[in-house]
Protein backbone atom coordinates (compact mmCIF):
# COMPACT_ATOMS: atom_id res chain seq x y z
CA UNK A 1 0.00 0.00 0.00
CA UNK A 2 2.87 2.38 0.80
CA UNK A 3 4.32 1.95 -2.67
CA UNK A 4 0.93 2.54 -4.26
CA UNK A 5 0.39 5.76 -2.33
CA UNK A 6 3.83 6.93 -3.39
CA UNK A 7 3.12 6.17 -7.03
CA UNK A 8 -0.21 8.02 -6.82
CA UNK A 9 1.51 11.06 -5.30
CA UNK A 10 4.12 10.94 -8.06
CA UNK A 11 1.42 10.75 -10.73
CA UNK A 12 -0.43 13.72 -9.23
CA UNK A 13 2.75 15.80 -9.11
CA UNK A 14 3.30 15.08 -12.80
CA UNK A 15 -0.26 15.80 -13.94
CA UNK A 16 -0.94 18.89 -11.78
CA UNK A 17 1.82 21.25 -13.00
CA UNK A 18 0.00 24.36 -11.64
CA UNK A 19 1.19 23.25 -8.19
CA UNK A 20 4.70 24.21 -9.30
CA UNK A 21 4.43 27.19 -11.62
CA UNK A 22 1.98 29.51 -13.30
CA UNK A 23 3.91 28.96 -16.53
CA UNK A 24 2.22 25.58 -17.04
CA UNK A 25 -0.42 27.26 -19.22
CA UNK A 26 2.14 27.97 -21.96
CA UNK A 27 3.32 24.37 -22.23
CA UNK A 28 0.17 22.34 -21.52
CA UNK A 29 -0.54 20.30 -24.68
CA UNK A 30 -4.34 20.60 -24.47
CA UNK A 31 -4.34 24.37 -23.99
CA UNK A 32 -1.64 24.80 -26.62
CA UNK A 33 -3.73 22.80 -29.10
CA UNK A 34 -6.66 25.14 -28.45
CA UNK A 35 -4.49 28.17 -29.10
CA UNK A 36 -3.16 26.58 -32.29
CA UNK A 37 -6.68 26.32 -33.71
CA UNK A 38 -6.93 30.11 -33.61
CA UNK A 39 -10.64 29.95 -32.81
CA UNK A 40 -10.49 32.01 -29.66
CA UNK A 41 -13.53 30.12 -28.38
CA UNK A 42 -14.04 29.05 -24.79
CA UNK A 43 -17.01 26.94 -23.75
CA UNK A 44 -18.98 28.36 -20.80
CA UNK A 45 -20.07 24.86 -19.71
CA UNK A 46 -18.29 25.13 -16.35
CA UNK A 47 -19.03 28.78 -15.64
CA UNK A 48 -20.76 29.76 -12.42
CA UNK A 49 -19.61 26.85 -10.25
CA UNK A 50 -20.55 27.33 -6.59
CA UNK A 51 -17.96 26.32 -4.01
CA UNK A 52 -18.91 23.15 -2.19
CA UNK A 53 -21.07 21.82 -5.04
CA UNK A 54 -20.73 18.53 -6.87
CA UNK A 55 -21.17 18.84 -10.63
CA UNK A 56 -21.50 16.37 -13.48
CA UNK A 57 -20.23 17.40 -16.91
CA UNK A 58 -21.28 15.05 -19.68
CA UNK A 59 -20.69 14.90 -23.41
CA UNK A 60 -19.01 12.84 -26.13
CA UNK A 61 -15.30 12.22 -26.17
CA UNK A 62 -13.12 14.59 -28.22
CA UNK A 63 -15.55 17.45 -27.70
CA UNK A 64 -13.31 19.34 -25.25
CA UNK A 65 -14.26 18.38 -21.69
CA UNK A 66 -10.60 18.12 -20.60
CA UNK A 67 -9.91 21.54 -22.11
CA UNK A 68 -12.91 22.98 -20.25
CA UNK A 69 -11.56 21.54 -16.98
CA UNK A 70 -8.09 23.02 -17.56
CA UNK A 71 -9.53 26.40 -18.53
CA UNK A 72 -11.46 26.32 -15.26
CA UNK A 73 -8.18 25.76 -13.41
CA UNK A 74 -6.76 28.86 -15.12
CA UNK A 75 -9.83 30.86 -14.07
CA UNK A 76 -9.61 29.68 -10.46
CA UNK A 77 -6.00 30.84 -10.20
CA UNK A 78 -6.91 34.23 -11.65
CA UNK A 79 -9.64 34.59 -9.02
CA UNK A 80 -7.19 33.88 -6.23
CA UNK A 81 -7.73 30.18 -5.51
CA UNK A 82 -4.40 28.69 -4.37
CA UNK A 83 -3.24 26.46 -7.27
CA UNK A 84 -2.22 23.76 -4.77
CA UNK A 85 -5.89 23.49 -3.72
CA UNK A 86 -6.89 22.27 -7.19
CA UNK A 87 -6.45 18.55 -7.86
CA UNK A 88 -7.16 17.16 -11.32
CA UNK A 89 -7.24 13.40 -11.89
CA UNK A 90 -7.42 11.74 -15.30
CA UNK A 91 -9.69 9.07 -13.83
CA UNK A 92 -10.25 6.82 -16.84
CA UNK A 93 -7.17 4.77 -15.97
CA UNK A 94 -8.08 4.38 -12.29
CA UNK A 95 -10.07 1.93 -10.20
CA UNK A 96 -12.85 3.01 -7.84
CA UNK A 97 -10.74 2.01 -4.83
CA UNK A 98 -7.99 4.38 -6.00
CA UNK A 99 -10.35 7.32 -5.58
CA UNK A 100 -10.58 6.82 -1.82
CA UNK A 101 -6.82 6.27 -1.64
CA UNK A 102 -6.00 9.53 -3.36
CA UNK A 103 -8.48 11.60 -1.35
CA UNK A 104 -7.75 10.16 2.10
CA UNK A 105 -4.23 8.78 2.08
CA UNK A 106 -2.11 10.51 -0.55
CA UNK A 107 0.10 13.42 0.44
CA UNK A 108 -1.00 16.67 -1.18
CA UNK A 109 0.57 20.14 -1.16
CA UNK A 110 -0.50 22.21 1.85
CA UNK A 111 -3.09 24.95 1.42
CA UNK A 112 -3.90 27.92 3.69
CA UNK A 113 -6.03 27.10 6.72
CA UNK A 114 -9.72 27.11 5.90
CA UNK A 115 -9.20 26.62 2.16
CA UNK A 116 -11.42 23.93 0.67
CA UNK A 117 -10.01 21.92 -2.21
CA UNK A 118 -11.30 21.55 -5.74
CA UNK A 119 -11.36 17.96 -7.01
CA UNK A 120 -11.69 17.59 -10.78
CA UNK A 121 -12.14 13.98 -11.90
CA UNK A 122 -11.81 13.85 -15.68
CA UNK A 123 -13.59 11.01 -17.57
CA UNK A 124 -14.62 9.31 -14.35
CA UNK A 125 -17.03 7.05 -16.24
CA UNK A 126 -13.94 5.22 -17.48
CA UNK A 127 -13.02 4.30 -13.89
CA UNK A 128 -13.38 0.58 -13.17
CA UNK A 129 -15.67 -0.44 -10.33
CA UNK A 130 -18.42 1.45 -8.51
CA UNK A 131 -16.90 4.91 -8.56
CA UNK A 132 -20.18 6.63 -7.67
CA UNK A 133 -20.41 4.67 -4.41
CA UNK A 134 -16.85 5.73 -3.53
CA UNK A 135 -17.60 9.40 -4.19
CA UNK A 136 -20.77 9.10 -2.09
CA UNK A 137 -18.82 7.47 0.77
CA UNK A 138 -16.24 10.25 0.67
CA UNK A 139 -18.89 12.98 0.71
CA UNK A 140 -20.51 11.28 3.72
CA UNK A 141 -17.41 10.35 5.71
CA UNK A 142 -14.50 12.61 4.82
CA UNK A 143 -15.10 16.08 6.35
CA UNK A 144 -12.73 17.89 3.97
CA UNK A 145 -14.09 16.19 0.84
CA UNK A 146 -17.64 16.96 2.00
CA UNK A 147 -16.77 20.69 1.79
CA UNK A 148 -14.82 20.44 -1.45
CA UNK A 149 -16.02 21.50 -4.88
CA UNK A 150 -16.14 18.40 -7.08
CA UNK A 151 -16.46 18.15 -10.85
CA UNK A 152 -16.97 14.75 -12.44
CA UNK A 153 -16.77 14.57 -16.22
CA UNK A 154 -17.78 11.58 -18.30
CA UNK A 155 -18.81 10.23 -21.67
CA UNK A 156 -21.20 7.48 -20.61
CA UNK A 157 -24.84 8.45 -20.17
CA UNK A 158 -25.85 5.31 -18.29
CA UNK A 159 -23.01 5.71 -15.80
CA UNK A 160 -23.71 9.38 -15.15
CA UNK A 161 -27.46 8.84 -14.84
CA UNK A 162 -26.91 6.08 -12.28
CA UNK A 163 -24.44 8.29 -10.42
CA UNK A 164 -27.00 11.10 -10.21
CA UNK A 165 -29.22 8.81 -8.17
CA UNK A 166 -26.40 7.53 -5.95
CA UNK A 167 -25.16 11.05 -5.24
CA UNK A 168 -28.55 12.58 -4.51
CA UNK A 169 -28.35 14.75 -1.40
CA UNK A 170 -24.55 15.03 -1.62
CA UNK A 171 -24.29 17.69 -4.29
CA UNK A 172 -24.73 20.83 -2.21
CA UNK A 173 -27.24 23.64 -2.57
CA UNK A 174 -26.58 24.34 -6.21
CA UNK A 175 -28.57 24.97 -9.34
CA UNK A 176 -27.60 23.44 -12.67
CA UNK A 177 -25.52 20.67 -11.16
CA UNK A 178 -25.74 18.73 -14.42
CA UNK A 179 -23.82 20.34 -17.26
CA UNK A 180 -23.43 19.29 -20.89
CA UNK A 181 -20.73 19.98 -23.45
CA UNK A 182 -21.78 19.15 -27.01
CA UNK A 183 -20.19 20.09 -30.34
CA UNK A 184 -20.51 23.79 -31.11
CA UNK A 185 -23.94 25.02 -32.12
CA UNK A 186 -24.59 26.78 -35.40
CA UNK A 187 -24.66 30.34 -34.03
CA UNK A 188 -21.18 29.98 -32.54
CA UNK A 189 -19.92 28.21 -35.68
CA UNK A 190 -21.30 30.90 -37.98
CA UNK A 191 -19.83 33.78 -35.99
CA UNK A 192 -16.43 32.10 -35.82
CA UNK A 193 -16.37 31.78 -39.60
CA UNK A 194 -18.10 35.09 -40.33
CA UNK A 195 -17.46 37.50 -37.42
CA UNK A 196 -19.41 40.32 -39.15
CA UNK A 197 -22.74 38.52 -38.60
CA UNK A 198 -25.02 40.55 -36.31
CA UNK A 199 -25.43 39.73 -32.64
CA UNK A 200 -29.20 39.44 -33.00
CA UNK A 201 -30.92 38.41 -29.73
CA UNK A 202 -31.90 34.72 -29.67
CA UNK A 203 -35.49 33.55 -30.02
CA UNK A 204 -37.09 31.15 -27.53
CA UNK A 205 -38.89 28.01 -28.63
CA UNK A 206 -42.30 29.36 -27.67
CA UNK A 207 -41.83 32.38 -29.96
CA UNK A 208 -40.94 30.93 -33.36
CA UNK A 209 -44.04 32.64 -34.80
CA UNK A 210 -45.51 36.06 -34.11
CA UNK A 211 -45.13 39.65 -35.25
CA UNK A 212 -41.91 40.31 -33.34
CA UNK A 213 -40.25 37.14 -34.62
CA UNK A 214 -41.47 37.85 -38.17
CA UNK A 215 -39.54 41.15 -38.00
CA UNK A 216 -36.48 39.39 -36.59
CA UNK A 217 -36.46 36.90 -39.45
CA UNK A 218 -36.74 39.75 -41.97
CA UNK A 219 -33.96 41.73 -40.30
CA UNK A 220 -31.54 38.89 -41.04
CA UNK A 221 -32.30 38.91 -44.79
CA UNK A 222 -29.26 41.11 -45.59
CA UNK A 223 -27.10 38.27 -44.28
CA UNK A 224 -29.02 35.45 -45.99
CA UNK A 225 -26.19 34.53 -48.37
CA UNK A 226 -23.69 34.40 -45.49
CA UNK A 227 -26.04 32.29 -43.38
CA UNK A 228 -26.82 29.80 -46.17
CA UNK A 229 -23.11 29.32 -46.91
CA UNK A 230 -22.26 29.05 -43.20
CA UNK A 231 -25.10 26.56 -42.64
CA UNK A 232 -24.05 24.27 -45.46
CA UNK A 233 -20.44 24.45 -44.32
CA UNK A 234 -21.65 23.49 -40.85
CA UNK A 235 -23.49 20.48 -42.30
CA UNK A 236 -20.22 19.26 -43.84
CA UNK A 237 -17.92 19.92 -40.87
CA UNK A 238 -19.99 19.92 -37.69
CA UNK A 239 -19.10 21.44 -34.35
CA UNK A 240 -16.16 19.47 -32.94
CA UNK A 241 -13.51 22.17 -32.33
CA UNK A 242 -10.89 20.51 -34.55
CA UNK A 243 -13.41 20.31 -37.40
CA UNK A 244 -14.47 23.95 -36.86
CA UNK A 245 -10.84 25.05 -37.08
CA UNK A 246 -10.50 23.15 -40.36
CA UNK A 247 -13.64 24.80 -41.72
CA UNK A 248 -12.31 28.21 -40.78
CA UNK A 249 -9.04 27.47 -42.55
CA UNK A 250 -10.85 26.14 -45.62
CA UNK A 251 -9.24 22.72 -45.21
CA UNK A 252 -10.71 19.20 -44.91
CA UNK A 253 -11.25 17.75 -41.46
CA UNK A 254 -7.85 16.19 -40.63
CA UNK A 255 -7.75 12.47 -41.36
CA UNK A 256 -6.21 11.81 -37.95
CA UNK A 257 -9.21 13.42 -36.25
CA UNK A 258 -11.67 11.41 -38.34
CA UNK A 259 -9.79 8.30 -37.20
CA UNK A 260 -9.94 9.54 -33.60
CA UNK A 261 -13.72 9.89 -33.76
CA UNK A 262 -14.05 6.47 -35.37
CA UNK A 263 -11.99 4.99 -32.54
CA UNK A 264 -14.31 6.70 -30.04
CA UNK A 265 -17.02 4.54 -31.61
CA UNK A 266 -15.08 1.35 -32.28
CA UNK A 267 -12.80 1.15 -29.23
CA UNK A 268 -14.79 3.07 -26.64
CA UNK A 269 -18.55 3.08 -27.34
CA UNK A 270 -18.35 -0.43 -28.83
CA UNK A 271 -15.77 -1.74 -26.36
CA UNK A 272 -18.12 -4.57 -25.35
CA UNK A 273 -18.93 -5.38 -28.97
CA UNK A 274 -17.55 -8.14 -31.15
CA UNK A 275 -18.08 -6.23 -34.40
CA UNK A 276 -15.05 -5.76 -36.62
CA UNK A 277 -13.98 -2.34 -37.88
CA UNK A 278 -15.61 -3.11 -41.23
CA UNK A 279 -18.88 -4.17 -39.58
CA UNK A 280 -18.78 -1.08 -37.36
CA UNK A 281 -18.41 1.19 -40.39
CA UNK A 282 -21.22 -0.66 -42.19
CA UNK A 283 -23.53 -0.30 -39.20
CA UNK A 284 -22.77 3.42 -38.91
CA UNK A 285 -23.39 3.89 -42.62
CA UNK A 286 -26.72 2.06 -42.47
CA UNK A 287 -27.95 3.85 -39.32
CA UNK A 288 -27.10 7.28 -40.67
CA UNK A 289 -28.60 6.52 -44.07
CA UNK A 290 -32.00 5.96 -42.43
CA UNK A 291 -31.96 8.98 -40.09
CA UNK A 292 -34.88 10.81 -41.68
CA UNK A 293 -37.27 7.90 -41.08
CA UNK A 294 -38.27 5.88 -37.99
CA UNK A 295 -35.60 3.25 -37.39
CA UNK A 296 -36.70 -0.25 -38.33
CA UNK A 297 -34.18 -2.36 -36.43
CA UNK A 298 -35.23 -5.66 -37.97
CA UNK A 299 -34.76 -4.24 -41.46
CA UNK A 300 -31.40 -2.72 -40.54
CA UNK A 301 -30.32 -6.05 -39.08
CA UNK A 302 -31.44 -7.92 -42.19
CA UNK A 303 -29.49 -5.54 -44.43
CA UNK A 304 -26.32 -6.13 -42.38
CA UNK A 305 -26.88 -9.80 -41.51
CA UNK A 306 -27.13 -8.90 -37.82
CA UNK A 307 -29.74 -9.94 -35.30
CA UNK A 308 -32.24 -7.28 -34.27
CA UNK A 309 -31.07 -7.35 -30.65
CA UNK A 310 -27.47 -6.74 -31.80
CA UNK A 311 -28.58 -3.63 -33.70
CA UNK A 312 -30.58 -2.42 -30.70
CA UNK A 313 -27.65 -2.98 -28.37
CA UNK A 314 -25.26 -0.99 -30.56
CA UNK A 315 -27.77 1.85 -30.87
CA UNK A 316 -27.83 1.90 -27.07
CA UNK A 317 -24.00 2.00 -27.01
CA UNK A 318 -24.02 5.04 -29.31
CA UNK A 319 -26.65 6.77 -27.19
CA UNK A 320 -24.72 6.10 -24.00
CA UNK A 321 -21.65 7.71 -25.60
CA UNK A 322 -23.63 10.87 -26.55
CA UNK A 323 -23.11 10.10 -30.24
CA UNK A 324 -26.76 9.45 -31.07
CA UNK A 325 -30.04 10.90 -29.85
CA UNK A 326 -33.62 9.64 -30.10
CA UNK A 327 -36.69 11.45 -31.37
CA UNK A 328 -39.67 9.22 -30.49
CA UNK A 329 -43.14 9.33 -31.96
CA UNK A 330 -45.54 11.44 -29.91
CA UNK A 331 -48.34 9.67 -28.10
CA UNK A 332 -51.84 10.56 -29.25
CA UNK A 333 -53.03 12.56 -26.24
CA UNK A 334 -49.96 13.37 -24.15
CA UNK A 335 -46.48 14.81 -24.50
CA UNK A 336 -44.90 11.42 -24.07
CA UNK A 337 -43.47 8.79 -26.40
CA UNK A 338 -45.91 6.43 -28.06
CA UNK A 339 -45.36 2.92 -26.79
CA UNK A 340 -43.96 0.33 -29.22
CA UNK A 341 -43.48 2.94 -31.95
CA UNK A 342 -40.21 3.36 -33.79
CA UNK A 343 -37.95 6.27 -32.86
CA UNK A 344 -36.10 8.43 -35.29
CA UNK A 345 -32.37 8.31 -34.59
CA UNK A 346 -30.06 11.25 -35.23
CA UNK A 347 -26.30 11.66 -34.89
CA UNK A 348 -25.03 14.23 -32.41
CA UNK A 349 -22.96 15.96 -35.10
CA UNK A 350 -22.46 15.94 -38.88
CA UNK A 351 -18.97 14.50 -38.44
CA UNK A 352 -20.45 11.47 -36.67
CA UNK A 353 -23.17 11.15 -39.31
CA UNK A 354 -20.62 11.28 -42.15
CA UNK A 355 -17.97 9.22 -40.38
CA UNK A 356 -18.21 6.06 -42.49
CA UNK A 357 -17.97 8.09 -45.71
CA UNK A 358 -15.14 10.29 -44.46
CA UNK A 359 -13.05 7.22 -43.62
CA UNK A 360 -13.92 5.49 -46.88
CA UNK A 361 -15.37 7.62 -49.72
CA UNK A 362 -16.72 4.44 -51.33
CA UNK A 363 -19.35 4.37 -48.56
CA UNK A 364 -22.38 6.57 -49.13
CA UNK A 365 -22.41 10.13 -47.83
CA UNK A 366 -25.42 11.62 -46.06
CA UNK A 367 -27.79 13.74 -48.13
CA UNK A 368 -27.74 17.43 -47.30
CA UNK A 369 -31.48 17.46 -46.67
CA UNK A 370 -31.11 14.76 -44.01
CA UNK A 371 -28.23 16.59 -42.34
CA UNK A 372 -30.32 19.78 -42.33
CA UNK A 373 -33.18 17.95 -40.58
CA UNK A 374 -30.77 16.42 -38.07
CA UNK A 375 -29.13 19.73 -37.15
CA UNK A 376 -32.43 21.58 -36.99
CA UNK A 377 -33.62 19.04 -34.43
CA UNK A 378 -30.38 19.34 -32.49
CA UNK A 379 -30.71 23.13 -32.46
CA UNK A 380 -34.17 22.71 -30.92
CA UNK A 381 -32.68 20.32 -28.35
CA UNK A 382 -29.89 22.70 -27.40
CA UNK A 383 -32.27 25.63 -27.14
CA UNK A 384 -34.56 23.68 -24.80
CA UNK A 385 -31.82 22.28 -22.57
CA UNK A 386 -29.53 25.29 -22.52
CA UNK A 387 -26.55 23.03 -23.31
CA UNK A 388 -23.48 25.21 -23.37
CA UNK A 389 -25.16 28.21 -21.75
CA UNK A 390 -23.34 29.92 -18.92
CA UNK A 391 -25.42 28.13 -16.32
CA UNK A 392 -26.16 25.37 -18.80
CA UNK A 393 -28.67 22.74 -17.87
CA UNK A 394 -27.82 19.14 -18.51
CA UNK A 395 -28.80 17.09 -21.53
CA UNK A 396 -32.15 15.96 -20.17
CA UNK A 397 -32.86 12.28 -19.71
CA UNK A 398 -36.57 12.94 -20.22
CA UNK A 399 -37.29 13.35 -23.92
CA UNK A 400 -39.14 16.50 -24.92
CA UNK A 401 -38.93 16.51 -28.74
CA UNK A 402 -41.11 14.17 -30.81
CA UNK A 403 -42.05 13.39 -34.38
CA UNK A 404 -45.76 13.24 -35.13
CA UNK A 405 -47.69 10.74 -37.25
CA UNK A 406 -50.78 12.43 -38.69
CA UNK A 407 -54.15 10.78 -39.30
CA UNK A 408 -53.18 10.42 -42.96
CA UNK A 409 -50.01 8.57 -41.82
CA UNK A 410 -47.69 11.36 -42.84
CA UNK A 411 -44.97 12.56 -40.50
CA UNK A 412 -44.07 15.93 -39.07
CA UNK A 413 -40.43 16.09 -38.05
CA UNK A 414 -40.54 17.95 -34.73
CA UNK A 415 -43.24 18.86 -32.22
CA UNK A 416 -42.90 19.69 -28.53
CA UNK A 417 -44.96 21.22 -25.75
CA UNK A 418 -42.31 23.96 -25.46
CA UNK A 419 -42.94 24.94 -29.09
CA UNK A 420 -46.35 26.33 -28.07
CA UNK A 421 -48.31 24.80 -30.93
CA UNK A 422 -45.70 25.33 -33.66
CA UNK A 423 -44.59 22.28 -35.60
CA UNK A 424 -41.23 22.30 -37.36
CA UNK A 425 -40.80 20.46 -40.64
CA UNK A 426 -37.47 20.39 -42.46
CA UNK A 427 -37.81 20.23 -46.26
CA UNK A 428 -34.74 22.24 -47.33
CA UNK A 429 -36.31 23.45 -50.56
CA UNK A 430 -35.50 26.70 -52.39
CA UNK A 431 -38.66 27.27 -54.39
CA UNK A 432 -42.43 27.41 -54.22
CA UNK A 433 -42.67 23.67 -53.51
CA UNK A 434 -42.55 24.49 -49.82
CA UNK A 435 -46.25 25.32 -49.97
CA UNK A 436 -47.24 21.81 -50.95
CA UNK A 437 -45.03 20.45 -48.17
CA UNK A 438 -46.82 22.69 -45.67
CA UNK A 439 -50.11 20.86 -46.21
CA UNK A 440 -49.10 18.13 -43.77
CA UNK A 441 -48.66 20.63 -40.95
CA UNK A 442 -51.91 22.43 -41.72
CA UNK A 443 -53.85 19.16 -41.82
CA UNK A 444 -52.50 18.23 -38.39
CA UNK A 445 -53.92 21.39 -36.84
CA UNK A 446 -50.55 23.00 -36.07
CA UNK A 447 -49.17 26.38 -36.89
CA UNK A 448 -45.98 25.49 -38.63
CA UNK A 449 -42.55 26.40 -39.85
CA UNK A 450 -41.14 24.82 -42.98
CA UNK A 451 -37.36 24.95 -42.68
CA UNK A 452 -36.09 25.77 -46.17
CA UNK A 453 -32.73 26.33 -47.78
CA UNK A 454 -33.21 30.01 -48.60
CA UNK A 455 -36.94 30.83 -48.81
CA UNK A 456 -38.40 33.26 -46.27
CA UNK A 457 -42.17 33.70 -46.41
CA UNK A 458 -44.04 34.71 -43.26
CA UNK A 459 -47.06 36.41 -44.85
CA UNK A 460 -49.71 33.94 -43.65
CA UNK A 461 -51.25 34.65 -40.28
CA UNK A 462 -52.54 31.12 -39.73
CA UNK A 463 -50.82 29.09 -42.43
CA UNK A 464 -47.30 27.72 -42.40
CA UNK A 465 -44.25 29.96 -42.66
CA UNK A 466 -41.10 29.25 -44.64
CA UNK A 467 -37.88 30.13 -42.80
CA UNK A 468 -34.34 29.40 -44.03
CA UNK A 469 -32.47 26.92 -41.82
CA UNK A 470 -29.55 29.32 -41.46
CA UNK A 471 -31.80 32.06 -40.10
CA UNK A 472 -33.86 29.84 -37.80
CA UNK A 473 -30.91 28.00 -36.28
CA UNK A 474 -28.85 31.17 -35.96
CA UNK A 475 -31.64 32.49 -33.74
CA UNK A 476 -32.30 29.38 -31.59
CA UNK A 477 -28.97 27.54 -31.42
CA UNK A 478 -26.09 28.27 -29.09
Amino acid sequence: MGTKIGLVAQELARTNPWWRTAEWVATDPDLRAVRDTGLGYRSPCLDGLVEGGLYLLRGPRRVGKTVAVKQTIVDLARRGTPPQAVVRIAADAWSAEDLRTVVQNTALPPVPFGTARWWLFDEITGTTGDWAAQIKWLRDNDPEFALATVVLTGSNAAGLTAASGVLAGRRGRIDHGDRTLLPLGFRTFARLLRPHLPDTPPVGLAYLRGDATRRTYAELLPWLDDLVIAWETYLMYGGFPIAVAAARAGEPVPAWFVDDVFNVVFRDAFSASQLSQTSTAALLERLMWSMAAPANMSRIGADLDLKQDVVARHIRYLGDAYLLWHCPQKAERAWTARERAQDKLYAIDPLVARLAHLRNPARSDIDLTVLAEMQTGLALQRCAHGAGAGAGAGWAEDLFLFHLRTSSRKEIDFVAEQLAGTAVESKYVEGGTWRSASATISAAGHGGILVTRNVLDTREENGAWAVPAGILCYLIDT
